[in-house]
C-alpha cells in the first residue's frame, strides 16, 4: 500500500515520501501513551498536535486514495495539524502557573490566536502554504518576548532553532527546489527538516513548562503589562485592521470557498 507512485490527482509520489513521518507516528504515539503521566500539563496541547501531525502526514503520503476529494480533504487536515502545532506552541505560555513568565492574554490573542484563526480559514479555503506567512509575526513577537524579557534564554534558542528549521523546510516546499525525484526530493528534505524542528519545538516547550517566578523575576509580570500598556493602541489598531481586511476580502460572501473541489 505505501509503495504507490502516484497521488489521486496524478502527481508523482517518490517512494520514500511519508516514511519518515510514518516512523515518527509509530514511535511517538506509544511513547506518549507510556509516559503520559510524566508530560507537564502545559505541554499536552503541543504533544497532541505533534501526534496528529505525524498521523495525518503519514495517512496522506502512505495511503493511496482513489478519490481526489478525499485526498484533498486529508491534505488540508495535514496542513491544519502543522498550524495547530504553531498555535499551541505559542499559546502554551498562557497555561503556565507563573504569572511573571506569561505575556498578557490580549498580547497572545493578537499575536497568535487571531493570525492562527485567519490561517486556518485560509487552509480550509485551499489557499495553500501562503497562509503560513501570517505566522512570521507570532514567531518574531514571541521570540522577542522570551529573548529579551526572560533571564533564562534556553527557550529562546530552542524556539529560534525550530523556527529556522521550519523556515528552511517550508522554503524548500514552496520553491520545489530540484523538482520531483522517483525516490527522494525536495518534499522529503522538507519532512526531514520539519521532523528535526519538531524535536527542537518539543524541547523548548518542556523547558518552558518548568519556568517559575524565580526564573522570570527579572522581567516580572509588570513586563507583560508594560507591553500592553505601551502598545495598546497599536495592538488594537492591528486587530481592527486584520478584521477589516477579512471583511473587505469578501471571504465570507461566497462560502463556496469552503467546498473541496
Amino acid at each position: 500500500m505505501p509503495f504507490h507512485k502516484e497521488y489521486a490527482d496524478g502527481s508523482p509520489r517518490p517512494l520514500c515520501r511519508g516514511w519518515l513521518h510514518g516512523m515518527g507516528a509509530l514511535t511517538t504515539l506509544p511513547a506518549v501513551y507510556r509516559y503520559w503521566d510524566d508530560i507537564p500539563t502545559t505541554a499536552i496541547p503541543v504533544i497532541i498536535a505533534i501526534c496528529c501531525l505525524f498521523v495525518f502526514s503519514s495517512l496522506i503520503h502512505l495511503v493511496p486514495y482513489q478519490s481526489k476529494t478525499l485526498e484533498e480533504a486529508m491534505t488540508r487536515m495535514d496542513k491544519s495539524c502543522i498550524l495547530a502545532l504553531c498555535v499551541t506552541s505559542f499559546m502554551t505560555p498562557q497555561l503556565l502557573e507563573s504569572e511573571a513568565c506569561k505575556p498578557d492574554f490580549q498580547y497572545s490573542l493578537v499575536t497568535v490566536a487571531i493570525p492562527g484563526a485567519l490561517a486556518f480559514i485560509g487552509i480550509l479555503c485551499g489557499l495553500g502554504p501562503i497562509t503560513f506567512a501570517s505566522f512570521i509575526f507570532p514567531v518574531a513577537s514571541n521570540l522577542w518576548f522570551y529573548g529579551v524579557h526572560v533571564e533564562d534564554s534556553e527557550v529562546f534558542y530552542w524556539v529560534a532553532g525550530s523556527a529556522v528549521l521550519y523556515a528552511l523546510g517550508f522554503s524548500l516546499y514552496a520553491s520545489q527546489a530540484g523538482g520531483h525525484h522517483p525516490f527522494w526530493g525536495y518534499h522529503e528534505w522538507f519532512h526531514l527538516l520539519v521532523t528535526i524542528a519538531i524535536g527542537f519545538n518539543a524541547r523548548g516547550i518542556f523547558t518552558l513548562s518548568s519556568y517559575t517566578d524565580e526564573i522570570c523575576s527579572a522581567a516580572g509580570s509588570a513586563v507583560a503589562e508594560a507591553l500592553m500598556s505601551s502598545h495598546a493602541d497599536e495592538i488594537r489598531i492591528a486587530g481592527s485592521t486584520i478584521a477589516e481586511s477579512v471583511v473587505r476580502s469578501g471571504l465570507f460572501d461566497d462560502l463556496s470557498w469552503l467546498v473541496i473541489q
